[in-house]
């Protein structure tokens, strides 16, 4: 699985950029994806739709390409984004073939909720 992380920065999340880069670093690591790309979300750019943020056409032209296999996220609280912009981006993705995986708590995250089984080997464990 070639990967692609997304980071969103905000002024008061409970996670840092860096935190963030961190979590999902240690993910691919245990996963043995290698990461393609990271993208990044400056702080203060939440507010605008996800679709519009820093780094989403890099994300779209990549899936497009079929250079990446999965979106790396923290997960879906640390988008900052309400569920029909998500459930638009994870469409848009999977229409690519592109899956999006939660690094916080090792699942993936499809449309509707859904959760697939934790994938072998991610033990799930909370990062610091």
């Amino acid at each position: 699985m070639r990967a692609i992380c997304f980071i969103q920065e905000t002024k008061d999340s409970d996670l840092t950029q860096r935190q963030q880069q961190l979590i999902c670093h240690r993910a691919l690591r245990k996963l043995l994806w290698p990461c393609e790309l990271e993208l990044f979300a400056q702080a203060g750019t939440e507010e605008q739709p996800i679709s519009l943020r820093p780094g989403m056409v890099d994300l779209m032209r990549a899936a497009a390409a079929g250079e990446v296999d999965v979106l790396i996220v923290t997960d879906i609280p640390h988008l900052h984004c309400s569920r029909a912009e998500l459930d638009g981006l994870l469409m848009s993705l999977l229409q690519y073939g592109v899956h999006t995986f939660g690094a916080n708590d090792g699942q993936w995250i499809e449309p509707g909720g859904r959760h697939w089984m934790a994938l072998p080997g991610y033990d799930g464990e909370l990062y610091e």
